[in-house]
């Protein structure tokens, strides 16, 4: 049994008590002089009468103080908690409610959304809150995450929930609704989870922790998932190339998947035209199986240089639409300008990189990605730079500061770098001047040997653009096949942001693949060479001699590539902020056209040349142009949502009972939420009963006053020299005028 206050600060107001002890300090009745000193018993009455009017007004005062005070003890609200019949009622609770508002609940059954079943089952809820709940409202899809001010305002903000890409996991909405409820003391907590039950909101993650932390709120889990959906889902698109040749194929490949029984279904490319207006470019009929990943492979030809936008698109609808369309950006362009420098005879250290980045084959036909110079490292500072948008530096020897210091600036000024560390920096202490650990992030400290210990490059996730190719096959690359017996042990700079960060590790868990960011360009560092032959018995690995080496041959022109490639964000994932380069810093304004057709101004930082675009939550194509058609700038990129924010597959039941923790409530219908609600909450307002007895203590007042207090009709006159009556004592014989009581004026 607890006795509690809703609004506390109105229990100030029983400080009033003092006005009546003022009152009745200032308003006491001062004796009056008798004229009658002979007429003792008079003296006696009055001595009498003063004392139990005393008690009288001692005892008025008493009530009028209790009167204040129970009134400001009911404005109050007192409420009184888990006891006795007056706690037989529901009293006010603070409740949020947390809903997963990312694109998979737009998946249809019924022909109603996840969403709009979880808005009817919060709707059903409303309805059973007391009136004087506080309740509040939050999503996956950030906004205000504060209690609303009615209950109505809540259901009102439900009303307007829409899908779209989320701010934020469902686990970290449920840490913010906690956070919230733990602001409100006084009112039994309660917390009410819409979610999907799917993959895609729970695979990874769990709330089972932010629960149990949180004991004293009432967790309800609202299960609004579809339980036979049928749906074809396109996962993603994978780009042979974000800047192709001119003359060169474009590979767009598309992941597929099918929730549901086999079907099928048509998948189509479509480029974006200059009219705003998706042309068809291919179709192929594609067989979807149930549970199973499948790939839809396009190849396109014959592209005109510049910003290419096109999508993947399901032919025909389904029970979701988010799902059904991917979007890609592409430019097209020449080949860009690469010097490679090895030491001499450069021919012979250089040719496996050449080999990979500009194989002779492409070159002759036009349609090679790099155009590439050799060169001996000790001609390096006599060669000009300018020319090239990216260099490559095999296996260098200590170079001297000022020609670390050119490339320190060459590359900030938007350039790429990539160096394959060997043999040559021998001399650790040598190679690592000041200059070189700033162009490339940190130092090499000692040659690490593992001969026939397996060590090989290991990647742990494909996730960085480098890695990016070797999505399509996966596991399967064979890098055991490659092995690495020696490699520099890299050892990045202790400040954070002059550091290198490694991208990817060998087995035996040392930094493979290290990028560091230089101003505007990026350097890229791998910890082994590829300038000996497979004759050499001092070969550090056999990235490039082993049999059929494919996996370098990507290696080299994806490190090359992302390190020169640094200049737009073409494909991301819709919410993230998108930096596209107007390659001219004359600029002052540009415009973003967004998928649904609208324009809106965007700021140009002249100083770098960019428009940075971050209102990219729908998924689509955007396009940035500036000026005419003529001398203008055009530029664009693409937002897709991620895969998990489609992936509405349920999880498993053991895997879901991890997710929600140990006992989780689960409600599936509105009988489920009902029984749920009605049984968790008691509780009794007790404002009335004390109004009620301020009355009583009031109507007690008035009869005490009248009762003891004389009516001023029968107050006794006054001589002129007397400023008050004298009270008229019950059973007193009348005054007697003031003539008589002195014995006439002449005596």
């Amino acid at each position: 049994m607890g006795l509690s206050f809703l609004t506390p600060l109105l229990l100030a107001g029983a400080g009033l008590v003092a006005v009546p002890v003022i009152l009745h300090l200032l308003m006491r009745r001062k004796p009056v002089p008798r004229v009658f000193p002979a007429l003792r018993f008079l003296e006696q009455r009055v001595r009498s009468n003063r004392r139990r009017l005393r008690v009288t007004h001692l005892f008025l005062l008493l009530l009028r103080m209790a009167a204040l005070v129970l009134l400001a003890v009911a404005l109050a609200r007192p409420t009184l908690r888990g006891a006795g019949f007056l706690a037989d009622g529901e009293g006010p609770v603070a409740a949020v409610m947390v809903f997963d508002t990312a694109p998979r609940m737009e998946l249809r059954q019924a022909n109603r959304t996840r969403l709009e079943d979880a808005a009817g089952l919060a709707r059903a809820l409303f309805a059973k809150l007391p009136p004087a709940s506080q309740v509040a409202v939050l999503d996956t899809g950030g906004g205000p995450v504060a209690f609303s001010p009615t209950v109505a305002a809540a259901a009102a903000r439900v009303d307007r929930l829409v899908v779209g890409a989320s701010a934020q996991t469902l686990p970290a909405a449920i840490q913010e609704g906690f956070r919230l409820l733990d602001g409100a003391p006084d009112l039994r907590h309660e917390m009410y989870v819409f979610t999907d039950c799917s993959q895609g909101a729970w695979e990874g993650r769990t709330a089972a922790e932010l629960v149990a932390a949180h004991p004293d709120a009432t967790v309800l889990w609202v299960d609004v998932g579809a339980r036979a959906a049928q749906n074809f889902v396109l996962e993603g698109v994978d780009l042979s190339s974000e800047r192709p040749t001119a003359g060169a194929a474009l590979v767009v490949s598309a992941v597929t998947r099918r929730d549901g029984p086999d079907a099928n279904r048509p998948v189509a490319l479509e480029l974006l035209g200059p009219d705003g207006r998706y042309a068809r470019r291919a179709v192929k009929p594609t067989a979807w199986k149930e549970g199973a990943a499948g790939e839809v492979v396009f190849e396109l030809a014959g592209l005109e240089p510049g910003v290419r936008q096109g999508r993947v698109v399901l032919e025909g609808s389904d029970d979701m639409d988010a799902d059904n369309a991917r979007y890609f950006t592409v430019e097209v362009g020449t080949p860009d300008k690469v010097l490679i420098a090895a030491p001499a005879p450069a021919a012979d250290t250089g040719r496996f990189l050449l080999q990979a980045i500009a194989p002779p084959a492409l070159a002759k036909a036009g349609k090679q990605r790099f155009e590439a110079t050799l060169v001996d490292l000790g001609r390096l500072d006599a060669t000009p730079w300018d020319d090239y948008s990216g260099m490559v530096l095999v296996d260098p020897s200590p170079l001297p500061a000022r020609t670390l210091d050119l490339l320190w600036q060459w590359v900030a000024g938007g350039r790429g770098l990539v160096v394959w560390l060997g043999p040559g920096a021998a001399d650790a202490e040598r190679f690592n001047s000041e200059a070189a650990r700033k162009l490339l992030g940190g130092s090499v400290a000692r040659v690490w040997r593992s001969p026939g210990e397996g060590n090989y490059i290991a990647p742990s996730s494909l996730e960085h653009p480098i890695l990016a190719p070797f999505r399509r096959v996966g596991d399967a690359v064979p890098w055991q096949d490659f092995p690495v017996e020696r490699l520099w042990e890299f050892e990045p700079e202790d400040d954070e942001r002059e550091a290198a960060v490694p991208v990817v590790a060998y087995r035996n868990g040392l930094p493979a693949i290290l990028e560091h960011r230089v101003g505007q360009g990026t350097v890229v560092t791998v910890t082994t060479p590829v300038s000996q032959g497979a004759g050499d018995p001092d070969a550090w690995n056999m990235l490039a001699t082993g049999f059929e080496p494919w996996p370098f041959v990507i290696l080299a022109n994806e490190t090359l590539l992302h390190a020169i490639d640094t200049a737009d964000d073409r494909n991301i994932v819709a919410g993230s902020a998108a930096v596209v380069h107007l390659g001219r810093r004359d600029i002052a304004n540009a415009f973003v056209s967004v998928p649904g057709g609208d324009d809106f101004p965007a700021a140009v930082d002249q100083r770098r040349g960019t428009v940075t675009v971050t209102a990219t939550q729908t998924p689509g194509n955007y396009r940035v142009r500036s000026g005419g058609e003529a001398a203008g700038v055009a530029r664009g990129f693409s937002a897709n949502l991620p895969a998990a924010a489609l992936d509405a597959r349920r999880l498993p039941d053991a895997a879901l009972a991890a997710a929600l923790g140990e006992g989780a409530r689960i409600a599936r219908d509105e009988g489920q939420l009902v029984r749920d609600v009605k049984l968790e909450r008691v509780g009794a307002e007790l404002s009335g009963w004390f109004i009620i007895l301020a009355a009583l203590v009031m109507a007690g007042d008035w009869i005490v006053a009248n009762r003891f207090y004389a009516s001023r009709d029968d107050a006794p006159t006054t001589d002129a020299a007397t400023a008050r009556p004298e009270p008229r004592l019950p059973g007193a014989p009348p005054p007697l005028p003031l003539a008589a009581a002195t014995g006439g004026a002449g005596s």
